[in-house]
């Protein structure tokens, strides 16, 4: 039994089939980012949610002028395991994105007291930290999701998001009760919190709202509203001063009915719309011209 064990884990490894995990700020080294991932939590069901979205960090924000632009739309169904980029501008994420392999995850925390609860609340976070005493102006870089029009936070602040995160997906990432986590970063994969599981594996006691208490925002919301996004980098290592915070022009949501998480920005108007709005400048301006000549 001990033998056929040990060849069923071989095989596993040699297929990479289920091999997923969430980078945190450390995994991926100094050249490339964290993941960016979601989190789904009803604390009256005392269950969470978390789902690599298979995009780092680094590759989201160098293309803020794609993903700011009217007509996109990124699709992830968290329960069939899928991204559609449904935007009507070219942005390119599709083809940086890695496999996705969610496995039953999700169909398996989604019980209809969870999918149904009214405390139901989702957020999207992502991380590229190091520790303050190497925090060169922009090295520490995170994206998080708040419901509020705007947010602030000092470098202090955006240090302290690196520790709550990280213990956040490492404890799911190590968590084989449901997990499809493995070794591998090149699949993004999910995980839920299970009684019994450790405590960081629960969202609600690990990252949580406000990134373990390290920010004075809120960065989930209920799941009938949308969540605007902010990309948040440190200006010096002085604690004290005001880090940066640039607003995205998209907005998350989530779909409880359909497993759907989507970004997206304002669509992209009609050219009736344009025709419209050009005849309409032009009325006004034969009114303008024809008060004049009365005059």
């Amino acid at each position: 039994m001990k033998l056929k064990l040990i060849a069923l884990a071989a095989m596993l490894a040699a297929s990479g089939v289920a091999q997923a995990k969430i980078a945190d700020s450390n995994d991926n080294g100094l050249s490339s980012s964290g993941d960016m991932f979601a989190s789904l939590v009803s604390v009256s069901n005392n269950a969470s949610f978390a789902v690599d979205l298979g995009l780092r960090l680094d590759q989201f924000t160098a293309a803020s002028a794609l993903v700011n632009a009217d007509g996109v739309k990124l699709v992830w169904d968290l329960d069939a395991g899928t991204f559609s980029d449904l935007s009507s501008v070219s942005t390119g994420l599709g083809a940086q994105m890695q496999a996705l392999n969610y496995g039953s995850v999700y169909s398996t925390f989604a019980t209809p007291s969870v999918v149904g609860a009214a405390d139901l609340k989702f957020d999207v976070k992502a991380m590229d930290g190091l520790p303050a005493s190497f925090a060169s102006a922009g090295a520490n870089r995170y994206l998080s999701t708040s419901a509020a029009s705007s947010i602030t936070a000092t470098n202090g602040q955006v240090f302290g998001m690196d520790t709550g995160g990280d213990n956040y997906v490492t404890a799911a990432n190590a968590d084989l009760t449901n997990s499809t986590h493995g070794t591998a970063f090149n699949t993004a994969g999910a995980n839920m919190f299970n009684a019994g599981d450790a405590t960081n594996v629960y969202f609600q006691q690990a990252s949580g709202d406000n990134w373990t208490g390290s920010v004075s925002f809120t960065s989930t919301t209920s799941v009938s509203n949308d969540l605007n996004f902010y990309f948040l980098t440190n200006t010096s290592t002085n604690t004290a001063t005001a880090a940066s915070v640039t607003k995205y022009a998209g907005v998350w949501s989530f779909d409880s009915a359909t497993a759907q998480l989507s970004y997206a920005t304002a669509p992209v108007p009609e050219a009736e719309t344009y025709a419209m709005m050009l005849a309409g400048l032009g009325l006004v301006g034969f009114m303008v011209s024809r008060r004049r000549k009365l005059v």
